[in-house]
């Protein structure tokens, strides 16, 4: 007998249909692209008829305080003073005290205040058409097409809602188009929003790209993703320049800098200079400490000397006046940097001081600086260097080595003012560390220079070198302190308790170590012609602007030897 066949029974088949046919709706549904739109209001979270978003160089620009970015009043365009400053060019400076907004050019200075349509350029009034900057709902706005006078910038302006693109000269950026319809999404996700429907043929800001993906910029000011396979024509692409390139100037020496800081805390301090020179050789350029803040108005306690630069002048050593801020007690570094009038005069007061006294330069030595004086400072070193170049005078400024801590100094945009980068190479370890160690070791040195050079030409930087060191007491519960010994003293305090150095070639030094009269250890890393020669061959090697040293007084006279000889 034939057996009969298995018969699948019609439920099992119909429940296979209907998994079969849930997985295949299921799919479609995953794989689908979405048609749900987001409306650009939203969006970019834009309400009011004169409010407007900003897309700065390819990012969404939000605000924490919701306020605008940008805002169209009476046919003018205005963006956030603090958008202008951190996302476009952050050498507009506003001083919100006073209402003044701050601008250096490679040549000029450009001075606006609050609310009105002139400005000054280089003591000349000029008029502009509109107020250029105003403050809404207690944020301060900058007219757009008045910045791109002086900012190389380009935008444009779509409207429901309003909404700006703007590109910086020179920012590197994809270029493409769509080559079919495609919705350009809120995010990388064939589910997420569409914000625009884009048609075949349109132009393509590539942002970044992303998996599978692209970030745009649309021609309709519109930021957001596309699918990777719809556009075409990639290609790498540049914002174009506008303005012509700055052309910085530099009151660069024909020779080699060899400066030695003078320290004067009064009037009768001048007198040593003479003596101080006579100990000397190959000084080229002398600077005394004259000058420090002397209040929040800007004002300076001056112990300058028209004798003594004629006396300096005598033996052809230039003379470039110090100012500090390390000898105002009470005086807020902050309050006279950031305030304009108090700025103002502390530029007005140096300049007048280096005419009164036939000074060739300024050094400028401000320590310890806030970061909230950043932009006060870097305004200052702009302001103080245009006009010091107007009167033939040179423009030096001290700086600690590259660090973290001391990035908001700016060096690259004191390159582009100053004419010399000082690097204070020493104070490794400082009298309030708690542990021992070198004032400069040779790799200290190193690395200083090294990171100088990545934002100061060679021949604006100059090496300064210490002519002290610090001996090291460590007591028995760990704790520690120094003082400063000067280079001349130290073989006196070697012999004094019967030790003799040895040489480290790690530090590029000379060390010594002892135990004082209560049982605690005491080291010091000495500062010698053997570690100052080290030094003098980074100065060297580097094909450096000059040498400086800290300070007149505290060295042997044959030091300057070996000076010599490094150059």
């Amino acid at each position: 007998m034939k057996k009969k066949k298995k018969r699948i029974p019609l439920a099992l088949i119909l429940l296979l249909v209907i998994v079969l046919l849930g997985i295949v709706i299921f799919l479609v549904v995953r794989y689908r692209p979405g048609k749900e739109h987001l409306s650009l209001n939203t969006f970019f979270g834009v309400d009011g008829e004169e409010d407007g978003a900003v897309i700065a160089n390819g990012n969404l620009i939000s605000t924490d305080d919701k306020a605008p970015a940008a805002k169209l009043v009476n046919g003018t365009t205005y963006v956030r003073w603090s958008l202008l400053h951190d996302h476009l060019d952050d050498g507009w400076v506003y001083d919100a005290s006073e209402g003044i907004l701050r601008y250096a050019t490679d040549k000029n200075l450009i001075s606006v205040n609050l609310s009105d349509s002139n400005y000054i350029e280089d003591k000349n009034s000029k008029s502009w058409s509109a107020p250029i900057v105003i403050v809404s709902d207690n944020k301060t706005y900058v007219a757009l097409d008045f910045v791109k006078q002086f900012t190389d910038l380009t935008y444009t302006v779509a409207n429901q809602p309003n909404r700006l693109a703007i590109w910086t000269a020179g920012t590197a950026v994809k270029t493409g188009s769509l080559n079919g319809a495609e919705g350009i999404r809120r995010k990388a996700g064939i589910k997420s929003q569409i914000l625009e429907d884009g048609k075949s043929g349109d132009s393509l800001t590539i942002v970044q790209e992303l998996d599978g993906w692209y970030q745009v910029v649309t021609a309709d000011n519109v930021i957001g993703c596309v699918r990777k396979s719809k556009v075409s024509g990639v290609k790498d692409s540049k914002i174009e320049a506008n303005l012509p390139e700055r052309q910085y100037s530099h009151r660069i020496l024909d020779q080699k800098i060899q400066l030695a800081w003078h320290q004067v805390t009064s009037t009768a301090g001048n007198a040593s200079m003479s003596n101080l020179l006579a100990n000397t050789s190959g000084i080229n350029v002398i600077s005394p400490t004259w000058f420090s803040l002397k209040d929040n108005g800007g004002n300076l306690n001056d112990y300058g000397s028209s004798d003594y630069v004629t006396k300096a002048h005598s033996e052809n050593v230039a003379v470039w006046g110090l100012v500090s801020n390390l000898a105002s007690n009470g005086v807020d570094t902050k309050t006279v940097l950031n305030t304009t009038s108090a700025r103002d005069n502390l530029v007005n007061g140096l300049i007048a001081a280096a005419i009164r006294y036939n000074l060739d330069g300024i050094n400028v030595d401000i320590e310890s600086l806030p970061t909230e004086a950043a932009d006060g400072y870097i305004q200052f070193i702009r302001e103080l260097s245009l006009k010091a170049h107007a009167n033939n005078l040179v423009v030096s400024v001290d700086n600690y080595t590259p660090s973290a801590s001391s990035l908001h100094y700016n060096r690259a945009e004191q390159a582009n003012y100053a004419d010399y980068n000082v690097i204070m190479a020493y104070d490794e370890h400082w009298a309030t560390d708690k542990t021992a160690g070198s004032n400069s070791s040779i790799d200290y040195v190193k690395k200083a220079v090294s990171a100088t050079l990545e934002t100061t030409p060679a021949r604006q930087v100059i090496l300064a070198l210490p002519l002290y060191t610090r001996a090291w007491t460590t007591k028995s519960d760990g704790s520690v302190s120094s003082q400063a010994v000067a280079m001349k003293d130290q073989d006196a305090l070697l012999a004094q308790n019967k030790v003799v150095a040895s040489w480290n070639e790690e530090l590029g030094q000379s060390t010594a170590s002892w135990k004082n009269a209560d049982g605690n250890k005491v080291e010091i890393w000495l500062e010698n012609a053997d570690s100052i020669a080290k030094k003098m061959e980074v100065y060297r090697n580097n094909q450096l602007g000059g040498v400086a040293f800290w300070k007149l007084g505290m060295e042997p006279s044959s030091i300057w030897q070996t000076v010599s000889a490094g150059k």
